[in-house]
């Protein structure tokens, strides 16, 4: 029987124990990787399975397949810890965390599974370096080359324990070279994670990440952007950026995934929104305050960018750009609609429904002006025929290279 879940809120799969969340994109469909805390009844953690969801949209979920230890070389276990994935020549390839002492791999010909054990044994058996070799994530680089992360703190397993990164064969289950150490500049935690934004690579556990222009470092740490002191990991879907993260559910030993977007400053900086942490991708309110431009679940022929105020606009806009906020809930019925931009040339927004040429609920001309602080300035229209929940496409007309930044846009009776 399948099983798929929908979410009105983070966590995007509750009450499951569906934790430590990697996401990837394949063919065009999210697919997590994840750990399974196994009850809410936990007082430690027990762990005695993986799980594999998918979804089209990161709200409504399904349940693509199970990996259990005893299908594998490590035989039955509570110690089923976290995993990542990747792919190549069509092959899938499941790295797995056999407790917090090794790694393993699996393979499939299918993104979701099932997956069955590539070697028999461990793929890192403790013995390679000075740490625990467990908690993988996988990084595969712009020259196609694979490079396989883990390891765990020195505060909690001793002089010699760190990150250490590998690069996998050519054919992902087997090492090529010697391990290195990665130096972070901070006592870091277990389940590191790598991705690339701009030329820069960001390795991040939990919410904390560093920097580096080399992917074997050394990396400088930056901070901390506030999602989650747990497992996380990022990605990339319809030119929107994300972050999974893992939420304690209710508790640490019982946790769930959540997903927030991500956005990058000019100066290479993370930063998220609480209120998207806590609410979740893929669905809005009308009843907001606001809804930031940055926001969208899909973009097309334009961009994030920081604006004057260390927020974020969507920029780069041109004729035909459309922006994509699915779910919208509660918009009262012919509502109005207030835009807060700061418009180049005259541009018209048309508001759209369903689809970037569905029902067409209103338009809104933006006109450069004087009176603004650095061009910005609030723009209204009213709606026609929508209330409810609705499907919003803004839909950008005008002439010339770009058009207008938009910062933000909300929803009114009057």
């Amino acid at each position: 029987m399948e099983l798929e879940v929908s979410h009105l809120k983070n966590p995007i799969i509750p009450s499951r124990g569906v934790c430590d969340p990697h996401i990837h994109l394949f063919d065009g469909r999210a697919y997590l990787y994840a750990s399974h805390d196994f009850s809410r009844d936990n007082t430690l953690w027990r762990m005695q399975d993986w799980q594999i969801w998918s979804s089209a949209n990161l709200v409504e979920w399904k349940l693509e397949s199970t990996l259990r230890p005893e299908d594998l070389y490590m035989g039955p276990s509570e110690q089923c810890w976290a995993v990542d994935a990747a792919t190549k020549n069509g092959t899938y390839f499941l790295y797995f965390s056999d407790g917090n002492q090794r790694t393993g791999v699996a393979t499939s010909h299918s993104p979701g599974g099932p997956f069955i054990d590539a070697l028999g044994k461990p793929l890192l058996d403790g013995t390679l370096t000075t740490t625990t070799e467990y908690d993988p994530a996988v990084f595969i680089d712009s020259d196609g080359s694979a490079h396989i992360l883990f390891g765990g703190p020195s505060w909690a397993y001793g002089e010699g324990a760190g990150y250490f990164m590998a690069e996998l064969g050519d054919d992902m289950i087997s090492i090529k070279g010697e391990a290195k150490r990665i130096e972070v500049g901070h006592d870091a935690d277990d389940k590191a994670s790598l991705h690339k934004h701009n030329g820069t690579y960001y390795l991040t556990w939990a919410s904390f990440y560093a920097t580096s222009k080399n992917l074997y470092g050394p990396y400088t740490f930056r901070g901390n952007f506030g999602a989650s002191p747990d497992h996380g990991s990022f990605f990339s879907m319809n030119n929107q950026d994300f972050n999974a993260f893992t939420i304690f559910d209710p508790h640490f030993v019982h946790r769930a995934s959540g997903i927030t977007y991500i956005h990058y400053r000019d100066n290479g900086e993370i930063v998220t929104d609480g209120l998207i942490v806590e609410m979740g991708v893929g669905q809005y309110d009308a009843q907001w305050n606001k809804i930031e431009a940055e926001w969208f679940m899909s973009a097309h022929n334009c961009s994030k960018k920081e604006n004057p105020r260390l927020g974020f606009d969507v920029s780069n806009i041109k004729d035909g750009s459309y922006l994509y906020y699915p779910k919208v809930r509660n918009i009262p019925k012919n509502a109005l609609i207030h835009f807060y931009a700061s418009p180049i040339v005259d541009t018209t927004i048309e508001i759209h429904s369903q689809s970037v040429d569905g029902p067409l609920l209103g338009t809104c001309l933006l006109e450069p002006g004087f009176l603004a602080w650095k061009g910005y300035r609030s723009f209204s229209t009213r709606l026609n025929n929508c209330g409810g929940e609705e499907d919003v496409y803004l839909v950008f007309r005008g002439e010339g290279e770009s058009l207008v930044n938009l910062d933000w846009f909300s929803f009114a009776k009057e």
